[in-house]
């Protein structure tokens, strides 16, 4: 029994010794083999082996991959994300602005000149009932509106959003530029050209300096909201003359209540009108805003007395956005005179939706 023992630990033993000569048969050392100038990739780590990594191997693996990752770092660093604000709503509000160009001679239009057709109230539907790139809650519209004015409207987000941002704006325009093509008068499908590029840039330009220089000016000059207040109040006494006229209809009131109720309703809508129009003489003597039409002008200007019965202090940041929106202006203003770059930083796929009218949403009125 012994001798068996004996034999049996030699032959494991040898069969070890030679297990050990001959492993690099079964377990081939990986071996550094260029793809590409200067990149390196290790055989055997491919994307599949690293589905179950640790965190540490798939670092190690990285390194081992790449071996000049610090001079690829540029163009693979990501920016940096804003825990409400996130890159999502970059790439959908770049999309938007694309979206709402059209050139001359195109199925939307085909006029000889180019519109930008940017509905002011639109857009605050989109983003404040939807939320899209914004990290909270759909569900509950009235609490995440909060949620996003009281974190975009701080000192430190705003500038964050401005330094970060606005850069990351302007090529994400470029990528939505370069993936959505017009169709012609003719039924052909064309890309944007250059021209269209430098014109869609500019109008967009002009439209976020107008909007930026009139929200500056209302958020910092206290008559011009006390006339907002006063227009809010001239209209809320017409829906009160309405209300008035059709209960003493409803009643069988006398023809003579009838008759002084309707002349009320036609007072209240002369003070309202009024109103209206000192108010908009103020906003265009304060702002001298250029391209928005008194609809556009009457609608900031209840958005921003909103924002000041929110808070005394958001009325200073909300003229620091202003300020920040017409600097952005004058980035999409160079960006034009600058030619198309070859490739942007973040690849955007924009499909055939933007042949759709963006303004056909719901028509909600929203703070």
């Amino acid at each position: 029994m012994k001798r068996v023992l004996i034999l049996l630990l030699i032959a494991v033993a040898a069969g070890a010794f030679w297990f050990w000569r001959n492993q690099d048969r079964f377990f081939p050392k990986p071996v550094a083999q260029e793809v590409a100038p200067q990149r390196w990739q290790v055989s055997g780590v491919t994307t599949s082996n690293m589905t179950n990594a640790t965190p540490l191997d798939a670092f190690n693996a990285t390194n081992a991959t790449n071996a000049t990752l610090e001079e690829n770092a540029t163009s693979n660093a990501t920016v940096a994300e804003d825990s409400i604000v996130g890159h999502g709503f970059v790439q959908d509000l770049s999309r938007y602005m694309v979206s709402v160009y059209h050139p001359a001679q195109t199925k939307r239009n085909p006029s000889d000149q180019a519109r930008f057709d940017l509905n002011l109230r639109s857009l605050n539907i989109r983003y404040g009932v939807d939320f899209p790139g914004l990290n909270v809650n759909p569900v509950d519209t009235l609490k995440s509106r909060k949620t996003v004015f009281a974190h975009v409207f701080t000192p430190k987000v705003l500038e964050f959003l401005h330094t970060v941002y606005a850069p990351l704006f302007l090529d994400n325009i470029e990528s939505a530029l370069l993936g959505s093509p017009r169709v012609q008068t003719s039924g052909q499908r064309a890309d944007i050209s250059e021209a269209q590029r430098r014109e869609m840039l500019t109008m967009l330009a002009a439209k976020l300096r107008a909007v930026g220089k009139t929200v500056s000016a209302l958020a910092r000059t206290a008559s011009a909201r006390e006339l907002v207040g006063k227009y809010l109040a001239d209209m809320e006494k017409v829906n009160e003359a309405h209300v008035t006229f059709w209960n003493l209809q409803s009643e069988n009131a006398s023809a003579t209540a009838v008759d002084a109720a309707s002349i009320q309703i036609k007072a209240a809508i002369q003070t309202r009108e009024m109103s209206r129009q000192r108010l908009l003489q103020t906003i265009v003597s304060t702002a001298n805003p250029q391209g928005l039409d008194a609809s556009e002008l009457i609608y900031l200007a209840q958005w921003v007395y909103r924002r000041g019965l929110e808070s005394p202090d958001m009325l200073a940041r909300v003229a620091t956005a202003g300020d920040l929106g017409v600097k952005t202006a004058a980035a999409l203003e160079e960006r034009a005179r600058q030619p198309r770059p070859e490739a942007t930083a973040m690849s955007i796929d924009v499909s055939e939706e933007n042949e759709d009218d963006p303004d056909a949403e719901n028509s909600t009125e929203t703070e």
